[in-house]
């Protein structure tokens, strides 16, 4: 008997445990990191107004959205913005939330972006390839590192990012009629949402060629399948509905778009824009200015995009392309934002990290600095993370 309690192997917690507790662990480091730098940072700084605190730029344009809804025309301020620039999935969860719990909205909306976080890691597992150490890059990035600043208070892109995620898982187990679902609750999430169709449209036409057939017979073969129809023609449907809303709401069905104005935000070329911001050099130091740090997330983005297409990923990287590329056509602000929280970009980011051990550690260790540090550049007005 003793004998065969020697040889019994040691017992280890069940994978699903494992996957759970990876990101759970490393929220609860996160929620650590950020408080040490809002401590030192805010004055007369405490847990009961730490998620307040990290509420700030456009968190406080949700939250007022989650309370009191969309504003009619003219605003009641009469100021020159109103909130329809803003889309409503996240703000209607939050306020979901909030009812049940009778929390106040800033502490459930940050609770619900923590939660997501979690459940983005978790969605993410077959996208990094079941790499336990892109698994774990991946976590921390979302709910510990620099960018959980946006991802674990009140903003989209934590939404944004979990539905994009549970597209291509969806589309990756040829579930199509499930990815289009997912794609319609991402295209009431941020504008750009909408363009994942075409990654559907890519992934199926790929599914086809794995079948045997050709461009010729393409069309054809979509018809037969109601449920790749289906989901190419859902994808849009909650920009459409906020679209109608708008319309009978304010009168304008592209009010999210003709707002942006009230920004001052100019059009123009993408490669002027990007140009412009990376010759922007300082007139002191060597510090790069917050233009050129936008300027570089952009060309990382672009850098990860082409990997991505090297990697035979088209869908990913084709989305990707489009939504990196389409806000560059208003100028710089808040590209950092866009990119970080675009799944691809820290899918293929962490799974590079993640080849070789000490490249691992040094990413690790990186990514939990990055977010005390960033925290501090969101408290004190860092503009390059506006």
């Amino acid at each position: 008997m003793s004998d065969a309690v020697a040889l019994r192997p040691p017992r280890t917690l069940p994978l699903g445990v494992v996957l759970i507790l990876i990101p759970l662990a490393l929220a609860i480091a996160g929620l650590a990191i950020r408080y040490l730098a809002f401590a030192a940072t805010v004055p007369d700084a405490s847990i009961a107004n730490f998620a307040q605190g990290m509420c700030r730029w456009d968190c406080s344009w949700y939250v007022k959205l989650s309370q009191t809804g969309y504003d009619p025309f003219p605003v009641p301020t009469m100021i020159n913005a109103g909130n329809w620039a803003f889309f409503p999935l996240y703000p209607i969860l939050v306020a979901i939330v909030r009812t049940l719990t009778g929390l106040q909205t800033i502490v459930a909306a940050t609770g619900l972006s923590i939660l997501l976080c979690i459940a983005s890691a978790r969605v993410a597992w077959p996208l990094l390839g079941k790499d336990l150490r892109a698994y774990s890059l991946f976590s921390a990035f979302l709910v510990a590192g620099p960018f959980s600043i946006w991802l674990t208070t009140f903003y989209t892109e934590v939404l944004f990012l979990f539905l994009t995620l549970c597209v291509f898982a969806a589309l990756r187990s040829k579930q199509f009629l499930l990815a289009g679902l997912f794609a319609a609750l991402l295209s009431a999430t941020r504008i750009v949402g909408v363009f994942i169709v075409f990654a559907i449209l890519i992934e199926i036409w790929q599914a086809h060629r794995a079948n045997g057939g050709s461009w010729r017979d393409f069309v054809p073969a979509v018809l037969k399948r109601p449920e790749q129809l289906l989901a190419l023609f859902i994808a849009p449907l909650g920009l459409f509905a906020y679209m109608t809303y708008l319309h009978f709401h304010v009168g304008d069905a592209l009010a999210f778009s003709h707002v942006q104005r009230a920004w001052s935000r100019p059009t123009g070329n993408p490669v002027v824009f990007v140009w412009n911001a990376l010759t922007s050099f300082p007139k002191q130091g060597w510090a790069p200015t917050p233009s050129q740090q936008l300027a570089v997330a952009v060309l990382v983005g672009y850098a990860l995009s082409i990997v991505l297409l090297a990697k035979k990923r088209y869908g990913m990287a084709v989305y990707a392309l489009i939504c990196l590329t389409l806000p560059l056509f208003a100028g710089m602000a808040s590209v950092l934002r866009f990119t970080a929280a675009l799944a691809p970009m820290p899918l293929m980011l962490t799974e590079l990290l993640a080849s070789r051990r000490w490249l691992f550690a040094v990413a690790l260790l990186g990514l939990l600095a990055g977010g005390y540090f960033t925290t501090i550049g969101w408290l004190t007005g860092y503009l390059s993370l506006v």
